[in-house]
């Protein structure tokens, strides 16, 4: 008896033991969806569409990567925003990141930041005064969101209440910005004719120096600890082409000779698109190849195993990558006629084999934010 009695008391520990951790497992994975409409799956993938330039139709988009959602119905909804919040995104959103259990939307032509719920709910806003000129691109770290501005600043956000605690000036039209060993890197565009990315000390909030870089810097990442960007090259005489540049380590400037309209970096591999456009027939001829940033070596075959027919003509206008799986999506920005029409996405594993194309809900799809 003594001992069917210590068995059983053990069988019951056991039992106790594994249903805290369940309980465990299932409050780390649980998400902020208060206040939600629709039951979205676990794995979650929500695409910002720009939208035309004073059309006031940006949205947000969702899209479940493995299509689990309990309702068929909710594994792609054209625009999330809208059905959690009644109202539309507002014109031209301009970037979107999640941080800390939230995710984050600036609308440049709105001149809003928007801070959203896991489920895209809109928990708080802030509109930014003629002063400060349009918000552009956005980055985060310990509890302040960072927005550029095309006034020249950079202002700090505390990332709860969305209260702006400060300003840096940078230069002219400051776009994309990316943290590395705690210092603020921002590509001054200038509105074409830039040619700096600023260097901010998070620390103190201070301008340290100014980089020069090729005319019209846009878009920053970091790979291995370095800075990388594009330049988009002069639009007026002489019009220059795309290039690509690695800030080195001790500040010094490295033109590598690949040419690359939009990028995005996995595990320190850098995956290059040139998506060169002719205006007059909204086609595109697309050259994809990848740099390693600890190799510094670049690998002019493409990173596709396979490209659709319906993309090697599309105009290719921004890349996303799951950094869980290392899956692939490339976003087209369709016209016809003149006219815009919906993008699509085009979905490839990690080694490039494809896997899907859909319909992205929306005009000009410029990014995806994942979340698991």
């Amino acid at each position: 008896m003594k001992v069917r009695s210590l068995l059983f008391s053990t069988l019951c520990v056991v039992a106790m033991s594994a249903a805290l951790t369940a309980c465990s497992n299932d409050e780390e994975d649980s998400f902020n969806d208060e206040g939600s409409v629709v039951e979205l799956p676990h794995k979650r993938a929500f695409i910002l569409n720009e939208g035309k330039y004073k059309a006031n139709n940006s949205g947000i988009a969702f899209y479940a990567p493995d299509g689990d959602a309990k309702e068929s119905k909710n594994n792609f909804i054209a625009d999330l925003y809208k059905v959690q919040n009644q109202k539309s995104l507002g014109d031209s959103g301009f970037d979107m990141i999640a941080y800390d259990d939230h995710i984050y939307v600036v609308v440049y032509g709105s001149k809003l930041l928007l801070k959203l719920n896991e489920a895209g709910v809109e928990q708080k806003q802030l509109t930014f005064v003629e002063a400060d000129g349009q918000p552009r691109c956005l980055e985060a770290k310990d509890g302040k969101i960072y927005v550029s501005l095309y006034s020249g600043k950079v202002a700090r956000i505390d990332a709860s209440t969305l209260a702006i605690e400060a300003y840096v000036s940078v230069n002219a039209n400051p776009e994309q910005m990316v943290i590395e060993d705690d210092k603020l890197y921002v590509a001054n565009s200038g509105w074409g004719s830039g040619n700096t990315v600023s260097v901010i000390d998070l620390a103190t909030f201070n301008k340290l120096e100014d980089i020069p870089l090729v005319v019209n810097p846009n878009y920053l990442l970091e790979a291995n600890g370095e800075i990388y960007a594009i330049s988009y090259g002069a639009w007026k005489d002489p019009v220059t082409s795309y290039s690509f540049q690695r800030i080195k380590a001790d500040g010094t400037l490295e033109i590598i000779p690949a040419k690359a309209s939009v990028f995005a970096e996995h595990n320190d591999i850098i995956y290059l698109i040139d998506s060169k456009t002719d205006w007059k027939n909204h086609t595109a001829i697309n050259t994809l190849c990848t740099y390693n940033a600890k190799t510094h070596e670049l690998n002019t075959t493409s990173f596709l195993k396979e490209m659709p027919e319906t993309l090697k003509n599309s105009i290719i206008y921004g890349i996303s990558i799951n950094e869980k799986d290392g899956d692939i999506y490339l976003l087209t920005s369709n016209y016809a006629s003149g006219s815009p029409i919906n993008g699509d996405v085009y979905r490839f594993s990690a080694n490039g084999t494809f896997v899907e194309t859909f319909d992205c809900g929306g005009i000009n799809p410029k990014k995806i934010v994942f979340i698991d």
